[in-house]
């Protein structure tokens, strides 16, 4: 299409319809209809249309971002079993109350002003003025003449001002009140959920298993077998004899740091006196790389693999400090073959499960466990349901005053008193009592406005957010909603001028030169501190949505800086969450887009985590986990993977808005649980000597952790110590105020850290008919 200057538009083929002549295309950032001047008689009409998304959902975005933001600013800064909002918006109902009946006293004796007049009046009474000799003139004799008279008049710069404050305070009551029910409505579904899964898990008899993961887990075995029987093996050479080599692998093994790879084999054919007698401690196998790393990747899950190379190996001897080795170092394999007992096993539960319509008996630990769990959930239900009854107190009341101001300013447009936000002139309101006592009242709701970062224009400049752009709605919404998750679920202390900066943000138009900026948050008890970076700016100039970074500082004993423990404390390595709005996805789009932001865009380049935050369910093309969140999150839980990457599902639909919130409180926990320090022990004598550790029990001395359910401190006597089968660390967490129990364990096979969460926040990779059996996201051992 050419312009009137001469330029051309271009409009790409894909999607064009001819009969029609229309171009569709799917738009994913913005709706409604726009036109651009091409010239004087020429328009380009653009219709976008966001998918299965219009200005109904789209609202719902915007009322859950200031409603979340609004009762935010005025909640108490505690942990999600606290009292969130519930004494800062008691004292503001009660400022309100207060203010309303002050007003209301104004209302009944408003302050009048006499003023002089012009009225018809019998021609007895007429005060004479200009207005009357002109009509004497034009109407002689006539009963009734204009003329001067008094008239009281409440229209006066102080009822002007107080109609104001009227009017400022009935806006303040009506946001913070919706937003107390907005809240409100999010506690008691997080209640209602909360005893739901508790009754499910005590009515837990019989474990259902999802055939698909079930599959998905063992084709990925099968892969790993594939891998190496599809090895590309070397042809012998004429006369070159081959032997079958049989031993099963063992961990690998490395002389020195960065030498060549070997791995500890074991011949199953020949007796281990044997090699007693040869003086030979220890066996090694030397393989080609390639070969050598996927012959680990699949010993990682099978510790009793076993591996038939047709080929050749020189047999040789060799010292360590200690001991005598064999080395097998192979020259040539023509063919490589893995037999692995684990996926024997496997394939018969598979036949054993489908016979029993894939179920299996709970076994008497985990109904332990799901006791235990199920007992959490009851006791986080009943502080939602609490803090939800003292919110529907605090809505009722703050409803009831703006009611009251309604009326109050409907009263004032009675009496014709326009309103004014100019401060009078005269002194009313320091000598009138009652007018006194209101500048009073609302002086005290002022103080709590500024105190929250409310105050000024900031309710008006929320109210005219449009949502014309959903892309930019969501960022915002997802902005929020990090906060209020580091707030409200994890007991943070945000800066004092948050809002300002938040507001400041989602109100300003946008250029292209802007600059983000960064919040700050702390924890006393234990002494941490969160950064969240709004689109910060990376070294290779991209601009990511958020980043999130996390420090602990020094222990509670030492009287430095906090400032200082941090910088001294603080990892480079964090969480990049990148906001992506789709209603849906076409397929491998997800997974592409993820691989754009960590190999081209580098969003990861310092260490970071690169996570996608978007709205649409079950995005999860190949799904391996039989967790609740399997079709609409990925946490990067697959080996080699090691949760670097992947994404979660958020969304503010009233179906799933609620609900996929804890997808991102299951990330952040994730992040937090990486930097969380190993406690400390200390060994007790018990004056026996039974037991495996020499008659001593180990207990915890110190800890700074803290509850990824509820925010609570960890204390030492929650904390139990404990060893694995191979003599590594192990850590028992039981909250004692939700009484949520987490199990931090190291990797048999890499000494990786590893989390138990639970069914409901683990975000590790498990088993499918054993979900309490935890896969390691570094090596893939555990199946």
């Amino acid at each position: 299409m050419l312009d009137e200057r001469g330029g051309a538009w271009w409009i790409p083929e894909t999607g064009w319809n001819k009969a029609g002549h229309k171009h569709i295309s799917e738009m994913h950032r913005s709706f409604g209809s726009f036109s651009v001047d091409l010239g004087s008689s020429r328009k380009l009409i653009l219709d976008a249309v966001a998918l299965e998304l219009d200005r109904a959902h789209a609202q719902d975005y915007l009322e859950d971002f200031t409603d979340e933001l609004v009762w935010l600013a005025i909640g108490s800064r505690a942990g999600a079993l606290g009292e969130i909002g519930s004494d800062s918006s008691r004292d503001l109902l009660d400022a309100l109350r207060a203010f309303a009946d002050a007003a209301g006293r104004v209302l009944e004796h408003p302050a009048c002003e006499i003023r002089e007049v012009t009225a018809v009046m019998a021609t007895a009474k007429v005060r004479p003025n200009p207005e009357t000799f002109r009509a004497v003139m034009r109407r002689p004799g006539a009963r009734t003449y204009p003329g001067r008279t008094a008239q009281e008049s409440s229209d006066i710069p102080e009822n002007r001002y107080l109609r104001g404050l009227v009017e400022h305070c009935r806006r303040l009551a009506r946001s913070v009140a919706r937003s107390s029910s907005h809240h409100q409505s999010h506690l008691t579904a997080r209640a209602n959920r909360e005893r739901s899964r508790a009754a499910e898990l005590l009515a837990v008899e019989n474990v259902d298993i999802d055939p698909e993961i079930f599959d998905n887990q063992l084709s990925d075995i099968r892969a790993r077998l594939d891998a190496i029987a599809e090895w590309p093996g070397s042809t012998p050479t004429p006369g070159q004899t081959e032997r079958l080599y049989r031993f099963t692998v063992g961990k690998e093994f490395r002389r020195e740091r960065g030498g060549v790879k070997e791995f500890f084999y074991r011949n199953p054919d020949r007796d281990d006196r044997y090699d007693g007698r040869q003086g030979i401690d220890f066996s090694v196998a030397r393989l080609p790389e390639d070969l050598h790393d996927l012959v680990i990747a699949t010993s990682r899950f099978d510790k009793d693999v076993r591996l038939d190379l047709t080929g050749n190996a020189v047999i040789t001897k060799f010292q360590t400090p200690n001991k005598v080795g064999r080395r097998a170092a192979f020259t040539h394999i023509s063919s490589a073959d893995a037999h692995s007992p684990v996926l024997k096993r496997r394939e018969a539960a598979r036949s054993r499960y489908e016979q029993h319509g894939w179920r299996r008996p709970t076994t008497r630990r985990e109904q332990e466990e799901y006791r235990l769990e199920a007992n959490s959930a009851v006791t986080r239900a009943n502080h939602f349901a609490e803090r939800g009854a003292r919110n529907a107190a605090i809505c009722a009341g703050l409803d009831a005053v703006a009611n009251a101001l309604g009326q109050q300013d409907a009263d004032w447009e009675h009496l014709k008193v326009p309103s004014s936000s100019a401060f009078p002139m005269g002194m009313r309101f320091f000598q009138s009592p009652i007018y006194a006592a209101a500048l009073a009242a609302f002086q005290k709701v002022s103080v709590l406005e500024r105190r929250t970062g409310l105050s000024g224009d900031t309710l008006d400049r929320l109210a005219r957010i449009n949502t014309l752009h959903a892309s930019a709605l969501y960022e915002r919404w997802c902005l929020i909603k990090i906060i209020g998750v580091l707030i409200q679920d994890f007991g943070f202390e945000p800066q004092d001028d948050w809002v300002t900066h938040v507001v400041a943000s989602v109100t300003q138009p946008r250029m292209h030169n802007d600059s983000g900026f960064s919040l700050s948050f702390t924890r006393t008890h234990p002494r941490m501190s969160a950064c969240l970076d709004v689109e910060p700016v990376l070294a290779n100039g991209r601009r990511p949505d958020f980043r999130l970074r996390f420090a602990v500082g020094a222990s509670q004993g030492e009287r430095r800086s906090i400032f200082r423990d941090v910088m001294h404390s603080q990892s480079k390595a964090g969480l990049v969450m990148d906001a992506k709005f789709r209603t849906r996805w076409k397929p491998d789009e997800l997974s592409s887009m993820l691989t754009s932001l960590v190999d081209i865009k580098k969003y990861g380049q310092e260490g970071d985590r690169v996570f996608i935050l978007q709205p649409a369910k079950a995005a999860i093309e190949h799904r391996t986990s039989p967790l609740s969140w399997r079709r609409d999150c990925d946490y990067g839980q697959n080996h080699p993977t090691g949760h670097a990457r992947g994404s979660i599902q958020l969304a503010a639909d009233p179906i799933s808005g609620a609900a996929s919130l804890s997808n991102l409180r299951r990330l952040i926990a994730l992040e937090l649980q990486q930097i969380f320090p190993a406690p400390e022990a200390r060994e007790l004598r018990n004056g026996s000597s039974a037991g495996p550790w020499g008659g001593t029990t180990e207990i915890c001395r110190s800890t700074a952790t803290f509850c990824i359910a509820c925010g609570k401190k960890h204390e030492p006597a929650d904390v139990k110590p404990d060893r694995t089968e191979s003599g590594n660390r192990k850590w028992y967490f039981r909250c004692s105020g939700c009484g949520t129990g987490t199990m931090q364990t190291h990797c048999f096979g890499c000494g990786a850290s590893l989390h138990k969460n639970g069914q409901h926040m683990t975000y590790h990779l498990t088993v499918a008919d054993q979900i309490s059996n935890v896969v390691c996201h570094e090596c893939g051992a555990g199946f």
